[in-house]
């Protein structure tokens, strides 16, 4: 599960789900700049992704032994993503640069470095199956899942019908 850093409570939120959750793998979304990154370890989070390749950000999730997915969308950004240690790797905004064209293009130049994609940004219960086909996507995600608008009003039980059938559509 992953909480992204773009509210006051989202530190809070990463901290009750790894106290109180057992079972639950949780991370945090959005990490911008180390500060955050020490935030989210120091809350419970066991993993991270950013929107964006921030080599500081990826220099201290190593350091740190920290699992981080970088963000990228050029071959140049997947390349200096690995040269850093870096073999999963979030595809934002993966609408935007092509969606499943872009990742078939990618599958052969990097095959033999067993890069995998978990990409961001476009993908709903109508289109995560093409992206889930693919050999080196690993996993999607999104927002659409839990929309703003279902957490203003707290209609948890359509995020959870949300849950459900993308995973019955597997």
């Amino acid at each position: 599960m992953e909480v992204t850093l773009r509210t006051d409570t989202a530190v809070a939120a990463i901290r009750a789900v790894a106290s109180n959750i057992s079972g639950m793998t949780i991370g945090a979304g959005t990490i911008l700049n180390v500060s955050q990154l020490h935030q989210a370890i120091d809350a419970g989070a066991v993993f991270g992704l950013s929107p964006s390749l921030n080599l500081n950000v990826v220099k201290e999730a190593n350091r740190l032994n920290f699992f981080f997915i970088p963000g990228v969308m050029t071959p140049s950004e997947i390349e200096t993503a690995y040269e850093n240690g870096c073999t999963v790797l979030k595809l934002f905004p993966v609408s935007s640069i092509g969606g499943i064209s872009f990742l078939k293009s990618v599958q052969s130049p990097y095959a033999h470095l067993q890069l995998q994609f978990i990409p961001m940004g476009g993908i709903n219960l109508h289109n995560m199956k093409d992206f889930l086909e693919l050999r080196n996507v690993i996993a999607v995600g999104g927002s659409w899942l839990a929309p703003e608008e279902l957490m203003k009003r707290n209609d948890y039980a359509a995020i959870e019908k949300n849950t459900r059938d993308a995973l019955a559509d597997q």
